[in-house]
């Protein structure tokens, strides 16, 4: 499977971001952000922040936030729009690889990653990178294993969704197919040396697969 390249991401900078306005998406990253449970004073990453919005979401009085992405576009943007929410001086972004990550072990607090891994060519070793990087609580978004364009098609049918809520859900289905979808039993295995015990919860009538894993 190929990797994608930031220059290739720079050029979906609008479409990414016109995703993650979505209703569906943005609910999904509000559920992703109460199962961190406090956030408050604490060290903030998010590995393929894109343009922000998660971590804008998640920013705080006294948190420290981090991202990482591919795309100097999306890094950018994560950058304009986290000001509006977070002082510059507890703001560091990176231009990067989630699959090498430049930080120290145990650098973060929390961590979130939200449909990043299905794009990798090897989500275990970015995953492997994100364990190593956190101390406590890693929270994942990922498309389930019973993703794909008919069961898109069917959701959007049966709730009446229409422009960019059923383009860019469409959108999702037709890569997953591509890429990568995740089941409960292969989470298990990419995290079972990891040292972080999880939890799922499947959701949007199990299109999505939202996974809380904690530091044993």
């Amino acid at each position: 499977m190929r990797k994608m390249t930031g220059t290739e991401f720079d050029e979906r900078v609008d479409f990414f971001d016109r995703m993650a306005r979505t209703a569906w998406l943005s609910t999904l990253h509000d559920k992703m952000i109460a199962s961190a449970g406090k956030l408050e004073g604490k060290r903030i990453f998010d590995a393929g922040c894109g343009t922000g919005r998660l971590l804008a979401r998640a920013a705080g009085k006294e948190t420290k936030i981090s991202g990482i992405d591919l795309s100097e576009g999306m890094i950018e943007a994560c950058r304009n729009r986290l000001r509006a929410v977070c002082p510059d001086h507890r703001v560091e972004l990176v231009i990067g690889d989630a699959e090498e990550l430049p930080f120290q072990d145990r650098s973060f607090d929390v961590s979130f990653c939200a449909c990043v891994l299905f794009l990798m060519p090897d989500p275990k070793q970015a995953f492997s990178e994100l364990a190593r990087v956190t101390e406590d609580t890693i929270v994942l978004l990922n498309p389930s294993e019973h993703l794909n364009l008919h069961s898109a098609e069917q959701y959007i049918k049966e709730n009446a969704l229409d422009g960019d809520e059923a383009a860019m859900l469409l959108q999702w289905g037709r890569v997953s197919e591509r890429r990568h979808r995740f089941s409960e039993d292969r989470l298990s295995e990419m995290a079972s040396s990891s040292g972080f015990s999880f939890r799922n919860q499947y959701l949007m009538d199990d299109l999505a697969l939202l996974s809380v894993l904690s530091r044993t």
